[in-house]
């Protein structure tokens, strides 16, 4: 899945929101404070309400330019990235998201593509509506 977005709020705001939001998981999940220098190269595991675990590892953490992670869990390997890009006057947001499944198997492979095929409008609408909201929170 691939959505492109203008925001309206600047690079560094919308940037420190997902910092922020990795720190705090990082914090839950480990319960260890996140380091204090970048996350860049950062691993944890991770574990959902459903029993569901993975390792996450923090790929890229270039302030202002661009924040991905892998996610491996025991049936996919999923991958997001986030890329920002001030527009010309430097108070809106080109951003440029992205993400990859990868099953480990043909079935679970089937699986996600099923599930992008049927879901994937509803995704991109609730991902679009919570950037905006992350955006919108600038402006109070």
């Amino acid at each position: 899945m691939q959505i492109k977005l203008t925001l309206n709020a600047p690079v560094d705001y919308l940037y420190q929101q997902l910092i922020d939001s990795a720190r705090a998981d990082i914090q839950q999940q480990t319960g260890r404070p996140a380091p204090r220098q970048s996350l860049q190269g950062y691993e944890y595991a991770k574990q959902w309400s459903n029993g569901l675990t993975g390792n996450l590892k923090i790929t890229h953490a270039q302030p202002g330019v661009r924040y991905a992670y892998e996610l491996e869990t025991p049936r996919d390997h999923y991958g997001v990235d986030y890329q920002f890009a001030p527009d010309t006057d430097g108070h809106q947001t080109v951003l440029e998201y992205a993400e990859t499944f990868l099953g480990k198997d043909k079935k679970t492979n089937a699986n996600n593509k099923l599930g992008v095929l049927f879901l994937g409008w509803f995704r991109k609408r609730r991902f679009k509506k919570m950037m905006n909201q992350m955006a919108a929170s600038y402006n109070q």
